[in-house]
């Protein structure tokens, strides 16, 4: 039975059958690494990043001069109030409205009221109590009267010269004075009408100096300070140059911005109070550079600046600072030298892809880069 199984003619069979089933195998594994393979090729080929064409412009840092801009107004900055600090009627009125005032100047009368009889009793008094001293004085010096009357008798001086002096204040109430030298800016009441103390008289405007006031954003508060020269441009197309006098330290609760005065000579009262205005605050220059608006970016880390295309033909991520905002394009700060600022194709590249530049205008022209 053993020796059927061993004969030559199955060995000869079997070793073929081996043999054949071998080559099938391997050239089934070939064929998979050959796919592994060009697997593999396909991955590394897909992975590469195609150079992209991209528009650029040079940019050169430069002396800037900025300027700060403001939304203003004018304001006197002197203005007050001429009232009346007795009750009584108005019986005379020395002023009218556009009319110039100095400080003191009388400019209404009311009724005395009995102010000036009250007066004119305080000061008999007064002077019966002065004689009575001086008469007892001379008593007590040639030893006819007791020494210790003579404070009693400086004590009634004392008291009438205090009664007298207050009916004086209380007479001086019938004449209404101006607060301030300026210029009659209303007058609210008329010859003939009652008024109680307190009663506005007339509204009063100093015009020389006249103040420009804005506001200023908290960026750039730091940037303003007292003493800086500031032109405050008008609608006419006329200018003032005044200087910079107030900047706020507390913020407004609803625009978030600090109030700016800047003030001007005005001795020829040219400029009205509550005109609109421009203000221009001239800072110190700096070195930045121009860019247009559109190439600004972000950063993946919220940074803001600009993509540039280096030396090496790669495009580059440089943050920057705006230290002044213009129209069309920004001044900033962070840019070395003349450097080649992506404005066409920023947005379609990272750090490290490889970039062609090309001129924006030519990049405009063949609409590249490709989305």
């Amino acid at each position: 039975m053993a020796s059927k199984m061993f004969r030559p003619s199955r060995l000869v069979a079997a070793a073929l059958v081996v043999g054949a089933v071998a080559w099938i195998g391997s050239g089934m594994l070939t064929r998979e690494a050959d796919k592994g393979a060009a697997e593999m090729t396909v991955v590394e080929a897909d992975t590469r990043v195609p150079t992209q064409r991209v528009g650029v412009t040079l940019v050169t840092p430069e002396e800037h001069q900025r300027q700060i801009i403001l939304s203003c107004v004018t304001e006197a900055d002197h203005r007050a109030k001429a009232v009346a600090r007795g009750g009584g009627v108005v019986i005379d009125l020395m002023i009218g409205r556009g009319d110039s005032v100095s400080a003191d100047d009388v400019v209404g009368i009311i009724s005395d009221e009995g102010r000036a009889a009250a007066l004119q009793q305080a000061q008999a008094l007064y002077d019966q109590r002065q004689a009575e001293y001086e008469a007892n004085k001379r008593l007590i010096e040639q030893g006819n009267a007791p020494r210790n009357q003579l404070p009693a008798l400086e004590a009634a001086v004392a008291a009438a010269r205090a009664a007298l002096s207050a009916a004086a204040a209380e007479a001086e109430k019938s004449t209404v004075k101006s607060p301030i030298e300026g210029i009659v800016d209303s007058v609210a009441v008329q010859v003939g009408q009652a008024v109680q103390p307190g009663a506005e008289f007339a509204a009063i405007v100093d015009p020389d100096p006249m103040l420009a006031v804005g506001a200023v954003s908290e960026a750039r508060r730091g940037n303003l300070l007292p003493g800086q020269q500031a032109t405050v441009r008008f609608i006419d197309g006329t200018t003032v140059v005044g200087a910079v006098n107030f900047v706020g330290l507390s913020a407004d609760t609803a625009t978030r911005t600090y109030p700016v005065e800047v003030t001007m000579a005005n001795p020829d009262a040219v400029i009205a109070d509550g005109v609109t205005c421009e203000m221009v605050v001239t800072l110190d220059p700096v070195e930045a550079a121009a860019v247009p608006r559109s190439a600004l970016v972000f950063s993946d880390e919220g940074h803001l600046g600009v993509r540039i295309a280096d030396g090496n033909s790669t495009a580059q991520f440089v943050p920057i600072e705006i230290v002044d905002d213009g129209r069309e394009s920004v001044w900033v700060t962070g840019l070395d030298g003349t450097t080649e600022v992506i404005v066409v194709g920023q947005d379609f590249v990272k750090d490290g892809d490889p970039v062609e530049a090309v001129s924006a205008a030519e990049a405009d022209v063949r609409g590249e880069p490709p989305a």
